[in-house]
């Protein structure tokens, strides 16, 4: 089974960039090494051209694997004033991969 995260480009965090972070992060790197991969067309988010993929080395609870990835892009973004918050969400495929979407909820004042 994989990982499968797709970052919104409006993080501000690039899918090379938290690939990066998740390889120098120790208990990233424990779940299963980061790799980016093209993006099919029209997979999950409009205009993502690349994701990163995890092949899970050991399982991993749902809950934890997404606290990972958003402590990762938190630390890897750079925040606009706007943005109030990044926003998990994940499913699967059909294919059994687990799928992370990662989004900004936009402040409203």
């Amino acid at each position: 089974m994989r990982v499968v995260v797709a970052v919104d480009p409006d993080t501000g965090v690039s899918p090379a960039e938290l690939a990066a972070g998740w390889d120098v992060d120790e208990q990233a790197r424990g779940i299963g090494a980061a790799t980016v991969e093209a993006a099919p067309s029209g997979a999950y988010l409009p205009g993502l051209v690349e994701l990163v993929v995890i092949p899970l080395a050991v399982n991993v609870a749902s809950g934890v694997l997404c606290e990972v990835v958003k402590r990762l892009v938190r630390r890897s973004r750079r925040e606009p004033a706007e943005v109030s918050e990044v926003e998990i969400s994940e499913g699967a495929t059909e294919h059994g991969d687990q799928v992370v979407v990662v989004r900004l909820s936009r402040s409203t004042t």
